[in-house]
């Protein structure tokens, strides 16, 4: 396990390995469940639909492991609690995905996104994203389907029941 205030890279990977994003955090927890880390938004400007993003904005990054034996069932997905530069919540950003895995020496952890995201926002309401994009990974990648149902189930019902992960920062 890393110790708090260690750096870890993340690396965002689409099944097959390719990578998709990557990004530099550091850690707020880390246990044998998974680990919460700090990043602050790299890019100026994003603008969606659903939220705006903007360069300082603050996600607290929770991811899950694999389990190890110990009878609970992976978390087939991570969530972003994201806050403005000011600490305001913005909302929470989940993203579909299969656990991640973090190589202590180096601090580098990765996670194979699975394309669909869901947006919630601070009063509870949300959107589900990318709907199409999950259908059609799971074409190409059948063998992923059994984890992105269950992760999708999972996540959709931590938004319906307002269950999401919080950070006191």
């Amino acid at each position: 396990m890393l110790a708090v205030g260690s750096p870890v890279h993340v690396r965002k990977l689409r099944p097959g390995g390719k990578q998709d994003y990557a990004w530099d955090g550091v850690v707020l927890r880390c246990d044998a469940s998974g680990i919460v880390l700090r990043a602050e938004f790299n890019v100026d400007l994003v603008e969606r639909d659903f939220a705006t993003f903007r360069r300082g904005d603050v996600f607290v990054e929770f991811y899950y492991w694999e389990p190890n034996g110990t009878g609970i069932s992976a978390r087939n997905y991570n969530v972003f609690q994201v806050s403005s530069a000011d600490g305001s919540l913005k909302g929470w950003y989940c993203n579909l995905g299969l656990p991640a895995h973090l190589d202590a020496q180096t601090g580098d952890m990765s996670y194979i996104d699975l394309a669909l995201d869901v947006w919630v926002n601070p009063d509870g309401s949300f959107v589900v994203l990318d709907e199409d994009e999950l259908e059609e990974l799971l074409v190409e990648h059948p063998e992923l389907t059994a984890a992105a149902r269950q992760g999708q189930r999972d996540l959709l019902e931590l938004a319906h029941n307002k269950r999401l992960p919080r950070w006191n920062t």
